[in-house]
């Protein structure tokens, strides 16, 4: 019954999005990370995306993420490289494009908030891929911004680790010490969360 109704769900996606959203479809079965990202990290991300001149980006766009931009007042911005997942971005900023290649998107110090959530690992799995990922990261996002990034870090997805990414320290971790984030990093399986901001952001 439940793959009957996540079918018609994907159907109505694909035949009219606005009135899927206008509905507002859900695909509501996720796992533990998916839960920590839509409970405890976008409630501290509140405190950045609470005014309607703050900007969001999210990075990759699935059916389990479309409402996403309904939870913040903030202006948002989706981007994913494969046409068919456009009718999961925003409606008015979405772009068809490569997380390889945002600053062709984007403008310097343009993001309050950059959500990066499954990327390394499932597309972005090469050096020099994650080596331009996090240029243009680094580049787009605001000097006090904060970027969340998710990864999948096991040998089945990369065989290196982000920290030999030479470009990865183009940002640094943080603790957000907010709603009682007390880390740098949560891990789950071979899922992991990191809260990132840029290394050269003003004291």
């Amino acid at each position: 019954m439940q793959t009957l109704k996540n079918k018609f769900k994907t159907l109505l996606f694909k035949l009219s999005p606005r009135l899927a959203i206008s509905w507002g479809i859900e695909f509501p079965r996720k796992s533990a990370n998916r839960q920590f990202l839509e409970n405890a990290i976008f409630k501290y991300l509140d405190t950045w995306l609470n005014t309607a001149s703050a900007q969001c980006l999210f990075i990759g766009t699935d059916k389990r993420s479309w409402h996403y931009r309904s939870r913040f007042q903030a202006k948002f911005f989706t981007i994913d490289n494969d046409p068919g997942k456009a009718i999961y971005g925003d409606l008015r900023n979405h772009t068809i494009g490569s997380a390889t290649e945002l600053t062709l998107q984007y403008e310097r110090d343009q993001f309050d908030v950059i959500i990066a959530n499954g990327l390394i690992g499932f597309g972005v799995n090469e050096r020099d891929q994650c080596e331009a990922l996090f240029a243009g990261l680094e580049a787009i996002l605001k000097p006090n911004g904060v970027l969340v990034l998710g990864h999948n870090n096991g040998p089945s997805h990369i065989d290196f680790k982000l920290e030999e990414v030479k470009n990865y320290h183009l940002l640094e971790e943080f603790v957000p010490y907010a709603n009682e984030l007390d880390q740098p990093r949560y891990v789950f399986g071979d899922h992991i969360f990191v809260f990132l901001r840029r290394a050269d952001r003003p004291q």
